[in-house]
Order: structure tokens, then sequence, then C-alpha cells
């Protein structure tokens, strides 16, 4: 396990200086749902409590309460009208076949996800713990099929809400986002998807110019007329929901949006199973966007450079901005 020192970014406290939490999210295969159970527990405590076939919880760890379900809205409904049907334990009857049925098909295409609580970021490396044990009870990754195009969510708390900070993040995470999509080696099956697509070139335009200067409510118009969907790399959505509700259900008719004061970073492959990854390689990437949200001057002059190469012919076809951002990170971290 990595040194938890290495997981805190500068900026670790809320503006109520409470500790940052950070909630993950990591979708998988290849594990019955009572042995995702069975590694929370013997890592972090708690009890296992069995909602459905599709849905189960460890409560009361050490850090809150976990999930496990099967990721997959329709399923978790399903589940829950099916356990209320008679004899549904019952293995032969029509009722507890059809269930059995309908679960081992969805695991063909639809991943287990394990969701953790919001997590201080001081036992984030505890995580590392779990998803080894994971993977040695053989755990699958998005590289073990192609059907599977399975993620790690990262849902970090923000230091402060206010409108500068929200900006600062959203323009280093844009300006770095070609680095951060090198790093994740994205699978196909997931950038064929549309789970993750990346805002388009005009509204990245619009965010980095330095004239931007949107009030909150304007923040969230704008970005909800040129984003109107959860499947972004980046979704915005949840927090937006929880600053500012009312508008934001206004204008967006889905109960799958649910409301945190977070972030929800999508990108990132979960590849479980390969024995070289664990989930410092992709944290320890997006430490990358928080040092640049919190340095305005470097912020300002990458976003200067960024305009002016969106603005070139090339920009979408070629890796120059890529090569860019990466050599400016060498010698930022030497």
């Amino acid at each position: 396990m990595s040194n938890t020192s290495e997981w805190l970014p500068e900026h670790n406290l809320t503006a109520d200086g409470e500790e940052r939490r950070v909630g993950v999210e990591i979708e998988l295969a290849g594990l019955e749902p009572e042995q995702m159970v069975e590694s929370v527990i013997s890592v972090f405590g708690g009890e296992a409590k069995r909602v459905t076939s599709y849905e189960y919880k460890v409560e009361n760890t050490k850090v809150g309460d976990f999930n496990v379900e099967l990721d997959a809205s329709y399923m978790k409904a399903v589940g829950a009208l099916m356990e209320h049907a008679p004899n549904i334990e019952d293995s032969n009857s029509i009722e507890g076949m059809a269930k059995e049925l309908l679960t081992k098909a969805a695991e063909q295409f639809v991943p287990w996800e394990l969701v953790s609580p919001p997590v201080p970021l001081s036992h984030l490396a505890e995580l590392e713990e779990l998803i080894n044990i994971m993977r040695g009870k053989g755990a699958l990754g998005t590289r073990n099929s192609l059907r599977y195009a399975f993620g790690v969510h990262l849902n970090p708390e923000l230091p402060s809400l206010d409108i500068d900070t929200l900006l600062n993040y959203f323009r280093a995470y844009l300006c770095l986002y070609d680095w951060l999509a090198n790093h994740e080696q994205i699978d196909l099956s997931r950038k064929l998807s549309t789970y993750i697509s990346h805002y388009n070139k005009d509204y990245i335009q619009q965010v980095i110019n330095p004239d931007y200067q949107p009030d909150q409510a304007q923040f969230i118009d704008d970005y909800i007329t040129a984003n109107p969907s959860r499947n972004r790399s980046m979704d915005w959505l949840p927090l937006f929901a929880y600053l500012d509700e009312d508008r934001v259900r206004q204008k967006l008719d889905d109960p799958r949006i649910n409301k945190r004061p977070t972030l929800h970073y999508r990108m990132p492959n979960c590849d479980i199973d390969n024995p070289q990854w664990n989930l410092n390689h992709t944290w320890f990437a997006w430490l990358q966007v928080e040092k640049l949200a919190f340095q305005p001057a470097l912020l300002a002059d990458l976003c200067k450079h960024y305009q002016k190469y969106l603005n070139t012919l090339l920009a979408t076809y070629d890796n120059q901005w890529l090569e860019y951002t990466e050599d400016w990170l060498q010698r930022e971290n030497s």
C-alpha cells in the first residue's frame, strides 16, 4: 500500500476546515457479490446486508457504508419487485428461475459495481488493499472482454464551492484532458461507448477564455445547454444539482442525477485484473489537476496556449497538445 501522505493534495481541507473526502466507484466482473462484500469487510470491517439479489450493503464500516450493486437501475428495480413475489427463494418456482436467468444474463453485459462511501483522503490508500484482495479472488476489468466497458469513477469533494474554484478546476481539467486520457490508455470498448464523451471544442473555448466570468447560475445554464447529458468524461451535474437542484431539474428530467458536493470524474479504466494497476494510477494523475487548479498564473498561461492550439486546423488530429502538456508537466514536477 502506498504511503498515505502521497495521496494528499496540498489543499486537503474543505472550506469548513474538515478533511476532504472522495467517493470511488469500481465496475468489475468475475466475482459474486458475496465475495465483494467479504472483501470490503476484511479491510474496513462492518456488517453485510442483502437488500435484493442485485444490491448488497456493507454497513457500519470504519469509513461509512459501501454498496455492491448490479450497475443498472432497471435491474435494481426488477430485483425489488421480484423480492416480494411468492416463493422467490425457491429456485424451482417460475419467479425464482426468472430471477436467476435475469441475473446471469445481465452479468454478461452489466458490471457489478462497488460504491464506496465518501472516504477521507487519509484513508484513500486503503482502497488499494481492497482492490488487491478482489484481484486475488478473480476480479476482471475492462480489458478482459470487448463487452466490458468498465471504469473507475472518482467523486472528489472540493476544497471550496465558490465559482472561482469551480472554474479553476474545470479549466485545469480541460487543459490536462489529453494527458489524462493518454495516461489512462482508455480501452476501445469505453471509447466506443457514449459514457465518457468529451466536451466539444466550442464549449472548451468558451470555458478557458479568460473573459468568461460567469456567476454560478450562468455557469450551470451554459453547461447544461452545451452538455444536456450525464455522459461526459467529467460529469458536473451531481454537483450542480447540489448547488441548485431546481435549476437542474427544470432543464433535465433524469432521476439518475444524484446531488452531491463532489465532481464526478468518469474517464479512467478499471484494470483490476492487471497486477501492475491499482487506484494510485488514477489518483496520482488526478492530483495534477488539483495542483494546477491552485496555480492561477500557470493555469492562465496554459489556457492561453490551449486556446491558440484549438484554433489551429489540425487541433483534433495531431498530438501536439499532448506532447506540450507532457513536457510542461515534466518541467513542473522536476
